[in-house]
């Protein structure tokens, strides 16, 4: 985890935010995220600063060479561009842990909440993973699936004991500072929102497409769920 501090400026989250204000009554998913052309332009308005357009080559440069070693190949996958929000009424989408699909995860806080325990702070398992396959991944990504379907309590108990036996860091994240680190390699999750609103803009780079079988398992996951919720 790698922070950079004061890279976007005052009246930046201040015009980006109110640009998510207008537009929330067009907008609103379940889950808190959105990746549209809105998520890409918030970006490329940060990127008409020099402080973030100087981070931004420094972490795709040190990613890019990350990869190469890990897959023998140059990256060539577009970036993924998300705006999340989240708010009290979404307490599901807290304590989900997961790995990203993509090698470099750059999060900018836009807007965040109280300083409580319950204030959507990052939360980062301190013991990565080392080694990866595509059934590695496939298994993984097949059990947090299972998991991230279990009650809130009981997802809270899961994590509990894994943070126990690997230890966990609590990432307090502050609109200004953008946070950097290898979503693919380190399993993260959220904590819940109390009060208020919690705003990120996340940008993902360089996916090397591990998920693709994946996706399709996960899709029959669903649909068997699917299928028990409406047969019991």
């Amino acid at each position: 985890m790698s922070v950079f501090e004061h890279v976007v400026p005052l009246n930046l989250l201040v015009q980006i935010n109110e640009a998510i204000n207008a537009e929330r009554e067009a907008w609103r998913p379940r889950d808190g995220r959105h990746a549209s052309a809105l998520a890409r332009q918030f970006a490329e308005l940060l990127r008409t600063t020099s402080a973030f357009t100087s981070m931004e080559t420094q972490v795709r440069a040190a990613a890019r060479r990350w990869y190469s070693r890990k897959f023998g190949q140059e990256p060539h996958s577009d970036p993924l561009y998300v705006l999340r929000c989240v708010n009290r009424d979404m307490p599901f989408q807290s304590y989900l842990r997961h790995f990203d699909s993509h090698v470099l995860t750059v999060l900018i806080p836009l807007q965040t909440v109280g300083t409580d325990g319950k204030n959507g702070d990052l939360m980062v398992r301190l013991k990565q993973r080392q080694g990866f396959s595509v059934l590695s991944h496939l298994v993984i990504k097949s059990w947090l699936f299972v998991e991230h379907r279990l009650p809130l309590a009981l997802r809270r108990i899961v994590i509990a004991f894994d943070d126990i036996l690997r230890g966990y860091e609590r990432i307090p994240c502050t609109p200004g500072n953008v946070y950097v680190f290898n979503g693919f390699i380190t399993l993260h999750h959220n904590l819940d929102v109390s009060a208020g609103e919690r705003r990120s803009l996340i940008i993902h780079y360089y996916d090397p497409e591990l998920a693709n079988a994946t996706r399709t398992v996960l899709r029959k996951l669903q649909a068997l769920f699917d299928w028990a919720n409406y047969r019991f």
